[in-house]
């Protein structure tokens, strides 16, 4: 049965709830599909279809280690929601107050996850970065900053093997902010998790702008708007070389980029408001070095959540209402598979 007939068949299935939280902290062996229905996850197997429903009140759901990070609507903890229905305080990360606030990423493969606390005062703001690996791995600090001027730090990405941390400093951390694939940004650094050494990507004359990282964390693709239209630059970190790879012309905003497993593609949404409001989905490759329109004017405005190791298909969800999507990137092929809105897959 493939795996997307899958996603089908768990998100009809009534769930139940499952286990004790005892045995959260070393989950069985079963393969999980997640999704999010409202502020419900649910948590399907991929293997028999059975799972659970978890009520997950809040936002910032991400997939780490054997469970969903939140944070509560009502106390503004970091909470997990884990397959066997139970709901647990992330062992490290602090409620936010007033004077405080936490912000996090985790990897494309769901293994690693960076963590900032930040803190202001009248004196300034001082802002520490952390690195987990899963959910109860050893809490590294692999970055202290202090600011007068209100600067704090944000993480954007860390890599599949934990090695490097991409983060940016900004001022307006305690402000809701959208999420790191739909935010423009500039100053971005890449940190070594183990020299603790930053360095900073080459700059952009047309940013703030949109960006993703590969997961082996040597590229960074940067989506600047231009007088023309959205220009896509490849950045090869390594070797701090930043390369214009086409310009889509006719749309005035790109967000959600996200990279295939090896690095070699990324996928994104554009949209325009002037005339008529259109939606696009569009796919850069690397190793040819263009970029084209997968589809345009999809039902509704679409976000890629998922490619396959081929990277021959990407699952997406609608930004607009709940909903998961397949689409073919040869031909553009699109179609919808779920009612409720797809998070990833647990190992």
């Amino acid at each position: 049965m493939s795996r997307f007939r899958r996603l089908i068949i768990a998100c009809c299935l009534c769930f139940g709830a499952l286990g004790s939280f005892a045995a959260h902290a070393a989950p069985d062996s079963s393969r999980y599909d997640v999704f999010l229905r409202g502020q419900t996850v649910i948590f399907a197997d991929a293997r028999t279809a059975l799972g659970a429903t978890v009520n997950a009140n809040g936002d910032w759901h991400t997939l780490i280690g054997g469970g969903v990070l939140f944070r509560a609507a009502d106390t503004q903890a970091a909470l997990v929601a884990l397959p066997n229905g139970d709901i647990a305080l992330h062992p490290y990360i602090p409620r936010q107050t007033e004077s405080t606030i936490t912000r996090w990423v985790a990897s494309a493969n769901g293994q690693w996850l960076a963590w900032a606390f930040t803190t202001r005062s009248e004196r300034g703001t001082v802002s520490d970065l952390f690195v987990v690996e899963g959910l109860i791995g050893e809490n590294t600090m692999v970055l202290h900053t202090t600011s007068t001027l209100g600067l704090g730090v944000l993480p954007l990405a860390i890599s599949d093997d934990g090695a490097y941390v991409f983060y940016t400093r900004r001022t307006d951390l305690f402000e809701e902010l959208p999420p790191a694939l739909e935010l423009p940004i500039e100053g971005v650094f890449r940190l070594n998790t183990a020299t603790l050494e930053a360095a900073a990507l080459p700059d952009s004359p047309n940013c703030p702008c949109v960006m993703a990282f590969s997961p082996d964390a040597r590229r960074a693709l940067r989506l600047a708007i231009t007088a023309d239209g959205v220009a896509l630059s490849l950045i090869e970190v390594n070797g701090g070389i930043q390369q214009g790879i086409a310009v889509l012309r006719g749309y005035e905003r790109a967000s959600y980029p996200i990279f295939a497993a090896d690095g070699k593609k990324a996928l994104f949404s554009l949209s325009r408001a002037s005339g008529r409001t259109r939606f696009a989905l569009a796919l850069a490759d690397f190793t040819t070095r263009e970029a084209r329109l997968l589809t345009e004017s999809p039902p509704e405005a679409l976000r890629a959540v998922a490619l396959t190791a081929r990277a021959d298909t990407a699952l997406l969800t609608s930004l607009t209402a709940a909903g998961t999507f397949k689409l073919i990137l040869a031909d553009g092929t699109l179609a919808r598979v779920s009612a409720d809105s797809y998070l990833g897959t647990l190992p």
